[in-house]
């Protein structure tokens, strides 16, 4: 069984271990999108860099298998640099839409930027877009500018269910999931493809938006009937400047 160093604690792993399973094995969390234990490994997103001692270039944990005295860094500088600019090619062309995001609030988007994120986008052109409320089967709705490209559903049809619907077609940032011609995702598991979605781009279509709905309260300003008639004028009138009490309160639970 080798042996290994993970931010200065040391642990044995089976032979073929990788370091993101020697690493949940300390208890340190190592960020992913496209990794799923349960899946085949596909080292697409990046997300899960790691910094290795004598090695020129930062590792993906999730495909990197340990090696007899190995030692890892997960949360040097140079490893937090290399997500943080693979977490800034993600979100480059994904919609700013957290408010009204199924997703929001339970997110690995937003967890991962609030946990080492927090740059300043330096992207400028305009994003790309793409479909919106794409029905890929009777219980599975697609946002296909919410999608990451993690692949975790697609390998889930082919790995788990073996009916195969989806793939990722187009190159680029014109790649996207979706199901092949003639075919439509309705096999007996193909909800479970909601869970395993790390972003807010696979949905249920029956708790679409009502989910949403059920978490949000809105605040006594929005609640125009309840409101006096000077009150709503001067909320509604468009020469009158924003006053306090008119502005929305969100509050996510």
């Amino acid at each position: 069984m080798p042996k290994l160093t993970i931010d200065g604690r040391e642990i044995s792993v089976p032979e073929g271990a990788t370091v993101i399973q020697a690493a949940e094995k300390l208890g340190i969390f190592i960020p992913r999108y496209c990794y799923h234990p349960a899946l085949s490994i596909a080292g697409n997103c990046r997300i899960c860099l790691v910094d290795i001692e004598k090695t020129p270039k930062l590792q993906i944990a999730c495909n990197t298998p340990v090696t007899e005295g190995m030692v890892v860094h997960t949360k040097n500088p140079k490893a937090e640099e290399g997500r943080r600019a693979v977490l800034e090619f993600l979100l480059a062309n994904h919609p700013l839409d957290c408010p009204v995001c199924d997703q929001s609030g339970e997110c690995d988007l937003q967890n991962f930027y609030l946990n080492f994120g927090l740059y300043n986008p330096r992207f400028k052109e305009q994003k790309v877009k793409k479909h919106k409320a794409v029905p890929l089967g009777p219980h599975v709705m697609l946002d296909q500018e919410r999608c990451i490209l993690c692949s975790r559903c697609v390998r889930f049809t082919d790995e788990i269910t073996k009916t195969g619907e989806l793939g990722i077609f187009n190159r680029g940032d014109h790649g996207e999931v979706g199901v092949f011609p003639g075919t439509t995702l309705e096999n007996p598991y193909s909800a479970n493809v909601v869970d395993i979605c790390p972003v807010g781009a696979l949905t249920e279509r029956a708790d679409r938006v009502q989910w949403l709905q059920s978490r949000v309260q809105y605040g006594p300003a929005l609640r125009a009937r309840q409101a006096s008639p000077e009150r709503r004028r001067s909320c509604g009138a468009r020469q009158a400047p924003l006053q306090r009490g008119c502005e929305p309160m969100v509050v996510v639970r």
